[in-house]
């Protein structure tokens, strides 16, 4: 599934986040996620080892709630 990375900024050292929405012009940033300071990062697939979860748990987030959040790799 091709989808859209977006990585909030990370205030006071704590861990990066990655925000995963489906590929598209439908896709949007959920309302109660919108105060993050989400910066666009990379379109890619959800196989991408650098997005950091298994494809199935993206793609199962992404099916539940529209979206996924997820902490990146390397």
């Amino acid at each position: 599934m091709q989808v859209n990375v977006f990585i909030a900024k990370a205030n006071d050292g704590a861990a990066k986040t990655l925000l995963v929405l489906p590929h598209g012009p439908m896709a949007s940033i959920p309302r109660h996620l919108q105060g993050a300071d989400w910066v666009y990062f990379a379109t890619t697939t959800t196989d991408d080892k650098l997005i950091g979860a298994a494809a199935e748990t993206v793609e199962a987030g992404i099916a539940r709630d529209g979206y996924a959040l997820v902490s990146p790799t390397g």
